[in-house]
């Protein structure tokens, strides 16, 4: 039976059921680093794609390599232990390796580790909803949580949605009028951008109604924040680290957008560890 949410930031005892969304960061790592290692060692992985395209992948597999592998086993241990931070860790990087794993499966051509990727991306899912649900039955707000920090965090999620929306539809909506294709299209060689998909389809408009739950103080809001947030330091740390790769290479990469990347990231960071502080009780006065 679940027991009572704990106060206590550390712990939360046996509230949040651990067995298998914990167990399955592990099967889901090995996925994740084959992937990556067979991006980064078997030439014909990245055959037919454009030249731009192929250096995102290769910068990604070494992001999910030094940085995913070792969180997810990281998460997934101290998630055992019942260790809140682990959850929300664990939670954080399952839906970033959703989200990265989705693009994989459609916008990289048919491969030899296409069952690789699509075994990452069916644990990434089933993990990250047994870890939301589960969370979803016991989180409330604290007695004495910090009330400002929770609505910064509500709100620095919906400014973010907002921006991101208006920054893809700034490229999507005059190439429509003009009858012509956004230029990240083009450069990519694919398609269509599977990013401006998952983002304008489900990610964005599912963080403006996780900032509006924070806002309104609604469990979802509670249970999503900090799994966002944690999404939102990984992703933008891969996204810098892909802009120094390709300026490296030559192939256009900008190391100042690689730089405000990673601000980006500090930014979501220190957002992320003020709405864990705030939601610790304040001491008895």
């Amino acid at each position: 039976m679940l027991t009572k949410f704990s106060e206590d930031e550390g712990e939360v005892g046996n509230s949040w059921p651990t067995s298998w969304p914990a167990l399955a960061a592990f099967p889901l790592a090995v996925a994740v680093a084959a992937a990556s290692l067979g991006g980064l060692l078997l030439p014909a992985t990245y055959d037919h794609e454009t030249a731009s395209w192929a250096a995102e992948g290769i910068a990604q597999d070494w992001v999910d390599l030094v940085l995913v592998v070792p969180l997810l086993l990281i998460a997934g241990v101290l998630a055992l232990r019942g260790r809140r931070i682990g959850k929300t860790l664990l939670a954080g990087g399952t839906l970033f390796t959703a989200y990265s794993f989705l693009i994989y499966g459609f916008a990289v051509h048919f491969n030899g580790l296409f069952l690789v990727y699509c075994a990452a991306l069916g644990l990434s899912v089933f993990t990250f909803v047994g870890l939301v649900a589960a969370r979803l039955r016991e989180v409330a707000e604290p007695r004495g949580a910090r009330p400002f920090a929770i609505s910064f965090a509500g709100w620095f999620l919906i400014t973010v949605a907002m921006l991101f929306a208006a920054l893809w539809l700034m490229a999507i909506v005059p190439a429509n009028l003009a009858g012509t294709v956004p230029s990240a299209i083009k450069t990519s060689g694919l398609p269509t951008n599977p990013v401006y998909v998952i983002d304008l389809s489900l990610f964005l408009p599912g963080q403006l109604l996780v900032g509006i739950s924070l806002l309104r103080r609604r469990p979802l809001g509670y249970a999503l924040a900090p799994v966002l947030l944690t999404f939102g330091v990984i992703m933008p740390a891969t996204l810098a680290t892909s802009m120094v790769f390709a300026s490296v290479k030559g192939l256009g990469g900008s190391l100042t957008l690689g730089g405000g990347f990673l601000v980006f990231a500090l930014m979501n960071l220190a957002v992320l560890l003020a709405f864990l502080r705030a939601r610790r009780p304040t001491p008895a006065g």
